[in-house]
């Protein structure tokens, strides 16, 4: 009796529901059965919504209310006023030839977290707008990822800052693309695992395997997540090779201050690339890195090998504070996703403030630090030499002496020749290329300034700088 009483025409219903699908597992199948229902009754009762959120997996941050609506309203606008700000620097930038493409990338992902907050709040009105909530929780699941990689960009930069040889080679930077085609991949399988049972019935058998497929993308994006504090850690656990040390590198000596009021000069870079025409064949394949300190008083200007006095502690600070906060973020949906909880059996890790703390406040302090830090500046590298120059004949071919800005220049010599190109990297030498040491330019001046024409003739084999022309 006691058992009959507690039967309700909604759980008999639903029941009646499952029966006609032939019995699928609990919590699958949402998007088929508000279609089935609406068929049935009309529009689909509060109650019944409800008891079908009851049966669905538990979420980080939960199935949103009515309450959810105004945290959703303050962190859409936020993360709105953040794209301005994004779009705003990098709009300068360009109008002074300073081009950070990353800042894009911000601004994008801002604006995928503008659309995750309003679908949140939309699907909060009616649980059973399923497409509404899947896309929601893509919109807010993904764009964390994006997060990570840009950190992992940054990272890569200050790595080959500190290893311009090792970061200069193919085989770091086709490890590189290869982990970001792999982490393209596993969005798509987060989507495809999260939203499946969702919108297809499903037998108990395959929804277990549809919640591991969710746990693995977990656990791998939490690794993920930390990949650009271990390339830090290796940029710095093992010292600079003499390779290292005597390849020179191209820095953008004409930024002044990492100021959050300060750009650059208009046209800077472009005059910079400019004095490259007057320079030889090894100067123009030098690799490009960000700037060396982070004072403007000791920026080591020009073509150098030098790495100056400072170090990138404050850049180093930054990415290490914000890859711990989107780390935590990623550790609490780890936990939700090995749960494997109903809905209604949630723990307190599920709560929505939880949620809101790491993808919303955590998310907004670390745009914070990127623009008040002024990142496109701290991890800013020069731009690829125009086609015109880098196809230039070397000067001390063409007669023109070149313009020396370092002592390490000066004392270039013919055994330290090798010094300057590492056979496996981006960097190359021209074979044929006559070399006079100054002991004997000072002996036999007029010789020196001579040039065959074979030598006017020889063309640049390999086009580049020394490394990759994609720059961020």
């Amino acid at each position: 009796m006691e058992l009959a009483s507690n039967y309700t025409a909604l759980e008999g219903l639903m029941q009646l529901l499952r029966r006609y699908n032939n019995y699928p597992a609990l919590g699958t199948g949402s998007l088929q059965l508000a279609r089935q229902a609406r068929s049935l009754i009309g529009a689909i009762p509060p109650s019944m919504q409800q008891y079908t959120s009851d049966y669905q997996i538990n979420l980080f941050g939960d199935y949103p209310s009515s309450k959810d609506r105004v945290p959703c309203i303050i962190f859409a606008v936020l993360f709105g006023l953040l794209a301005v700000w994004h779009s705003v620097i990098f709009s300068i930038n360009l109008s002074r030839g300073h081009r950070f493409w990353l800042s894009i990338g911000w601004v994008f992902y801002c604006i995928l977290r503008i659309l995750g907050w309003v679908l949140r709040i939309y699907w909060g009105k009616d649980l059973s707008q399923v497409q509404m909530g899947i896309a929601g929780e893509v919109f807010l699941i993904v764009p964390t990822v994006f997060l990570v990689s840009f950190n992992l960009i940054l990272a890569q930069r200050i790595f080959t800052w500190r290893h311009p040889v090792g970061g200069s080679r193919r085989l770091f930077w086709n490890l590189m693309i290869s982990l970001y085609v792999i982490v393209t991949g596993l969005v798509v399988m987060t989507i495809i695992t999260s939203g499946g049972p969702y919108i297809y019935f499903l037998s108990p058998t395959n929804y277990k395997r549809y919640q591991r497929g969710v746990q693995a993308t977990s656990i791998l994006i939490l690794l993920y997540s930390l990949t650009s504090i271990s390339l830090l850690g290796l940029a710095f656990f093992f010292k600079p090779t003499t390779k290292d040390k005597n390849l020179y590198t191209y820095q953008p000596w004409w930024i002044e201050s990492f100021s959050p009021f300060y750009f650059v000069r208009k046209g800077a870079p472009q005059e910079a690339a400019q004095t490259f025409m007057k320079r030889n064949r090894y100067h123009r394949r030098a690799i490009r890195v960000i700037a060396a300190t982070h004072n403007h008083y000791n920026t080591v200007e020009g073509l150098t090998n030098q790495r100056g006095t400072l170090k990138h502690n404050v850049s180093l600070i930054m990415i290490v504070i914000t890859t711990i906060l989107i780390f935590v973020g990623a550790i609490f949906r780890t936990i939700v996703v090995f749960q494997g909880h109903y809905a209604k059996d949630s723990g307190p890790i599920c709560q929505p403030f939880v949620m809101y703390i790491c993808w919303g406040a955590f998310e907004v302090i670390i745009n914070l630090m990127y623009l008040i830090g002024r990142v496109d500046l701290r991890f800013y590298r020069p731009d690829v030499l125009p086609g015109a120059i880098r196809a230039l004949v070397s000067a001390n071919q063409s007669g023109v002496q070149s313009v020396v800005h370092s002592d390490a220049e000066e004392e270039f010599s013919a055994e330290d020749k090798g010094h300057f190109v590492d056979e496996n990297s981006f960097v190359s030498h021209d074979e044929d290329l006559i070399f006079t040491p100054p002991s004997y330019k000072e002996k036999h001046p007029k010789e020196t300034n001579q040039t065959t024409p074979h030598m006017l003739d020889r063309e640049v084999r390999q086009k580049g700088d020394g490394d990759s022309e994609f720059n961020f």
